[in-house]
C-alpha cells in the first residue's frame, strides 16, 4: 500500500480492555504512536456532590495512526491495555482521516452533558420527612445541595435539600 516506495499512514481502530483507555493510550504514545480518544464531559452528582467526568465516547475503542508499510503490528496488539485490533473480516478496519478530522473538532467543541435536573423538572424527595413528595427542580445551591419549590397545604414553598435526597 505505497505509492512510488512512500509509506503511507492510516488510522485503525483497537478494542480495549474495560475502562483501560487511558493506559493503552498512554502505553502506545511512549512507543511513539499516535493515539486519539474522543471524550465528553458528563455532569452528575456523587455522594451527594456534583462532580464533572470526563469520559470516552466510545468506550473500549481508540484510535491509532500506523504506518501501514513498516509498523510492527504485533506490538501494538501486545501492549499493555489493548486487546486487539477491529478487524473487517481478515483485514483491520481502517478509519478515513475525514472520520479523524470530524470527531477531532467535535472534541474541541464538545459541551457538558448533564444527568442532572433542569430547572423545572420534576423530582421526588426521599427525605424522612418527605418520602416520595412530588418537587419542582429550581437550580444547584453549592456543589452538595439544590433549592427544590414544594406545594405544602396549597402554598409553594422554596427549600433547599441535599442532592442525594432528590430523584428523579
Amino acid at each position: 500500500m505505497s505509492i512510488l516506495g512512500v509509506a503511507m499512514e492510516s488510522w485503525y481502530l483497537l478494542f480495549c480492555k474495560s475502562k483501560q483507555e487511558q493506559r493503552a493510550k498512554i502505553n502506545l504514545q511512549n512507543q511513539g504512536f499516535e493515539v486519539f480518544i474522543p471524550e465528553h464531559q458528563i455532569e452528575r452528582i456523587a455522594k451527594g456532590r456534583r462532580t464533572i467526568r470526563v469520559s470516552p465516547l466510545f468506550p473500549n475503542y481508540i484510535f491509532i495512526k500506523l504506518c501501514t508499510k513498516n509498523c510492527n503490528f504485533s506490538a501494538v496488539k501486545n501492549t499493555r491495555g489493548i486487546s486487539g485490533f477491529v478487524t473487517y473480516g481478515q483485514q483491520f478496519q481502517l478509519v478515513s482521516e475525514q472520520l479523524i478530522a470530524q470527531l477531532k473538532s467535535m472534541n474541541d467543541m464538545c459541551e457538558i452533558t448533564s444527568a442532572l435536573p433542569k430547572t423545572g423538572d420534576v423530582v421526588y424527595l426521599n427525605t424522612e420527612s418527605f418520602k416520595n413528595v412530588e418537587a419542582i427542580y429550581q437550580e444547584p445551591d453549592g456543589d452538595m445541595r439544590s433549592i427544590l419549590l414544594i406545594n405544602l397545604l396549597n402554598k409553594q414553598i422554596s427549600v433547599s435539600v441535599e442532592n442525594k435526597e432528590i430523584s428523579l
